[in-house]
């Protein structure tokens, strides 16, 4: 049987979402090839088809992950943006990490990680923050914001108290809010 001439590339696209939410999920270090390839419903022997190493696939997803989060904040009005922080800071969220964010996520993990996977980690975070500065106005704003909403992402997922988890997402949200000018956003277009 002959597979399309994009049965490679598909491949590689599903097995890069599979392994994605489940390192985001389960933790990327924890997880053998054997676990992160069954993820995908392949065989661990077609993994080297698609990556030399493991650490190659922590870069891929790294890569894929962060440029999909930064089409979700890039461009967006104040109003569009307060939105997205708003379910960013969702027990949804919370609860979920595979379909979210990677970058409380895979932070740890990415720390110990070679230096390209690093630098891919870097620009997508840069990337963010640039999409913040065009609504706070200021670079240092725009870090404050990025480092709240991750950093409340994180501690969250680590409270066993939803009350707690609430507070704290409740809390940063006000912070948040106040910092992207939503007090303005009244007359604002969507």
């Amino acid at each position: 049987m002959r597979y399309p001439t994009t049965h490679k590339q598909d491949t590689r696209a599903r097995l890069l979402k599979t392994t994605g939410a489940l390192a985001k999920r389960q933790g990327f270090a924890g997880t053998g090839v054997d676990g992160l390839m069954a993820a995908a419903g392949l065989t661990s022997g077609a993994f080297y088809s698609h990556f030399r190493s493991k650490s190659e696939l922590l870069d891929a997803i790294v890569h894929n992950e962060l440029q999909r989060s930064g089409k979700l904040f890039h461009g967006k009005s104040r109003k569009q943006l307060l939105r997205i922080v708003e379910g960013y800071l969702s027990p949804a969220h919370i609860e979920q990490p595979e379909t979210g964010c990677a970058i409380p996520a895979l932070a740890s993990e990415v720390a110990r990680a070679n230096d390209a996977t690093r630098l891919a980690f870097e620009q997508g975070v840069v990337a963010l923050k640039d999409s913040m500065v065009t609504v706070t106005g200021s670079e240092a704003e725009a870090w404050s914001v990025v480092a709240q909403l991750v950093g409340a992402v994180a501690l969250a997922r680590a409270m066993p108290s939803a009350e707690v988890r609430e507070a704290l997402l409740e809390g940063v949200l006000g912070s948040v809010r106040e910092q992207l000018g939503a007090a303005d956003l009244s007359g604002e277009a969507t």
